[in-house]
């Protein structure tokens, strides 16, 4: 899988690609780099661009949720940019169930994401 992460301190944003099939390998690249940034700022922003999804390894299943159960809670906005149809539903559902905001975009609107958080 390609992953690629960059930071943005100003707006306390971690914006992350995914393409492709994420690994364990993959996952501790962008989680590692994740917590630090949440230890700096605290209370983030999260930009989530999926280009391409093709599942995970589900070996990292339980790994993940832990983390996720660590994260979230520091996450104030979370915009999910992506084409592919049926990931932004089942982000909007998961959303329902977390006091972070979540909005989702099309890939051509990555910029009209990048804006809504950073107005946020």
């Amino acid at each position: 899988m390609t992953t690629s992460y960059r930071t943005i301190p100003d707006t306390k944003t971690f914006e992350f690609t995914v393409s492709g099939k994420v690994t364990e390998a993959d996952f501790d690249a962008l989680s590692g780099p994740l917590e630090d940034f949440v230890e700096e700022h605290g209370k983030i922003k999260l930009l989530e661009i999926i280009e391409d999804f093709q599942g995970f390894d589900p070996m990292m299943l339980w790994k993940g949720m832990k983390f996720d159960i660590k994260i979230i809670p520091h996450i104030t906005h979370c915009a999910v940019v992506t084409d592919m149809g049926w990931i932004s539903p089942l982000s909007r559902a998961a959303g329902a169930f977390m006091a972070t905001k979540l909005r989702t975009f099309d890939l051509s609107e990555l910029d009209a994401a990048r804006t809504w958080l950073a107005e946020s």
